[in-house]
């Protein structure tokens, strides 16, 4: 661990949870920057597959999808958009009409996308702070 640099040193944005962070990588903020490319690697892997089930109104595939993507927000301390997948999930049976999840999902999409240039900005600061 990185231990000569302290949490006050480094200021995430305020949709991340700093305490998530802290209690999953102290201040190790080299594996920090890891683990956030190795997120941005998979992560237009992830919301594609979201995008192409909720066009195919296949709603066990489109829960699943969101499901394989719901962990990587707890990676980068986007605890926010784990509850908003797991509310989707909770609201993708079988048994209901694909359009009751169109508002819902409007919202998770829009999400996904902010996230991910969340993820990005942090991954740059995370690199010219780890270069300081």
């Amino acid at each position: 661990m990185n231990t000569g640099i302290t949490n006050k040193s480094f200021i995430f944005n305020e949709k991340i949870n700093v305490q998530c962070i802290n209690d999953l990588y102290g201040n190790d903020y080299i594996y920090l920057e890891e683990v956030f490319g190795t997120v941005l690697n998979e992560y237009g892997t992830l919301i594609e597959n979201i995008f192409e089930q909720y066009d195919s109104h296949n709603i066990p595939a489109l829960k699943a999808a969101v499901h394989k993507i719901k962990p990587i927000f707890g990676f980068v301390g986007l605890i926010s958009m784990q509850h908003q997948c797991q509310q989707f999930e909770d609201n993708c049976q079988p048994s209901s009409p694909f359009d009751m999840l169109v508002n819902n999902y409007n919202a998770l999409k829009n999400n996904l996308i902010s996230s991910k240039s969340i993820i990005e900005e942090e991954k740059g600061k995370l690199e010219l702070f780890n270069s300081q």
